[in-house]
């Protein structure tokens, strides 16, 4: 059975993407025992660090075990290596050994569109075909291991790299983490349209397409109403993400393994709250 696949991205930076991705990760995988891969699109590589830890994430990155390298193959040439050869297994701070992986990213994944758009464009491929090469690239990536997962979690970066739209076209769900705040919610509309038409290509709706409130305020009268607004705009989670500071702490990695309790603190039933209701929403109960 293919894994589900699902996008979390939004056009701005800072609004809790990499956060998400870590809290669904590592409560699906360790409290239900789903088998998760991880792939950070991001080349600011925080999921990464979160999820592997600094030591580990310098290893695979002086291993040549990321995606950066995965897609260097394709660009540049050189002995093709299978996909599976890339990824991390075993990743997390969480107490269990989880069935969570993880293909790290790395500050020169920056570098690969722009080379590949320099090398393919000077061969006469167009955009379209482009977009069309890395997203027939990244669909070929997880056919190869489709059969060792139960959910794939795409880390996309701010903004609309060619990477992005590929893990949006393969996409099945798609999660809009955002701060309920004005600016914010005028992104949204802009990149569901960019969205609704990636998925309309696959024959699904925009019903697949869910809005996360994140680094939610209640005392915060903007806040509230901004909330009640995209509640009326889009389709959101009902569970809204506070901002707490044991969220923010969690992202430091531990050497000493702990509970989902221990790294998330007062908002560790947050996070079983959100897993279980994106349970429901993707199919995986």
């Amino acid at each position: 059975m293919a894994p589900r696949t699902v996008s979390v991205v939004n056009m701005k930076g800072g609004v809790g993407k990499s956060t998400t991705v870590a809290c669904l990760a590592e409560a699906l995988s360790a409290e239900n025992q789903l088998r998760v891969l991880v792939i950070d699109l991001d080349p600011q590589s925080n999921v990464s660090m979160m999820l592997a830890g600094p030591e580990r994430w310098a290893e695979l990155r002086n291993g040549a075990k990321t995606i950066d390298e995965y897609f260097n193959q394709y660009v540049y040439g050189g002995q093709p290596r299978f996909f599976r050869e890339f990824i991390a297994n075993g990743v997390s701070d969480i107490v269990g050994d989880p069935q969570l992986d993880l293909l790290i990213s790395t500050p020169e994944f920056r570098y690969i569109e722009r080379h590949a758009l320099e090398k393919w464009v000077g061969q006469g491929f167009d955009i379209r075909q482009l977009n069309t090469r890395f997203s027939r690239l990244t669909q070929s990536a997880i056919e190869n291991v489709g059969d060792s997962y139960d959910l794939v979690l795409f880390d996309c970066p701010p903004g609309m790299s060619m990477f992005a739209e590929a893990a949006i076209e393969l996409s099945e769900f798609i999660i809009i983490p955002t701060i309920p705040d004005y600016v914010s919610r005028l992104g949204i509309f802009a990149f569901r349209k960019r969205a609704i038409r990636a998925m309309e290509q696959r024959r699904f709706t925009e019903d697949r397409i869910w809005t996360l409130i994140t680094k939610y305020e209640d005392r915060n009268m903007l806040h509230r109403s901004e909330a009640a607004l995209l509640a009326e705009q889009f389709k959101i989670f009902e569970t809204v993400v506070p901002q707490a500071e044991s969220i923010a702490r969690a992202a430091e990695w531990s050497e000493t393994k702990r509970t989902l309790d221990q790294k998330y603190g007062e908002a560790a039933n947050v996070v079983r709250t959100l897993a279980a209701e994106f349970r429901e929403r993707v199919g995986l109960i």
